[in-house]
């Protein structure tokens, strides 16, 4: 005959590991809603952005009329512990569904697009793009009152 015994301590302990187990998998789920809850308010899909066509249809999904002229492209590679600067930035991303603390330690690609009709101070959209997925974007205005502010804000 086989016997088996489990302390209450350890029993505990498995009941603890599996509420936090739970709790982990909620958070998932509701930040996962909220990100494509914030993107989808705006009608576009972040995700399978491949070629120069793919870009301005994103933005011409959210509304942004940009010149045909060729946009410039640069790598930037994102620190492992993003400081005061890419915190702020990080802020905007997130009144619109996205983190780039997902992103920190990894080279992303920045393309930035030059607006048309917006008056005498050029404005810029931006899509920084890490494997085919948007992971930032920006509306940035030049001049007195310059400005950095979220491309996809409902």
């Amino acid at each position: 005959m086989f016997v088996c015994s489990i302390k209450a301590k350890t029993l505990r302990l498995f009941g603890i590991i599996a509420l936090c187990v739970c709790a982990l998998t909620a958070v998932g789920i509701i930040v996962a809603d909220a990100t494509a809850a914030a993107v989808s308010a705006s009608g576009v899909s972040l995700e399978g952005i491949k070629t120069e066509e793919d870009r301005r249809a994103l933005l011409s999904a959210a509304g942004i009329q940009v010149s045909e002229d060729a946009p410039a492209v640069g790598e930037v590679a994102l620190p492992k512990a993003l400081d005061a600067v890419l915190l702020g930035y990080n802020e905007i991303q997130k009144q619109q569904g996205l983190d780039l603390k997902k992103y920190a330690g990894k080279t992303v690609t920045r393309y930035t697009y030059r607006l048309v009709g917006e008056g005498s101070a050029p404005v810029y959209a931006n899509l920084v793009v890490y494997r085919h997925t948007v992971v930032a974007a920006d509306l940035t205005g030049t001049g007195e009152e310059g400005f950095v502010k979220p491309l996809f804000a409902g």
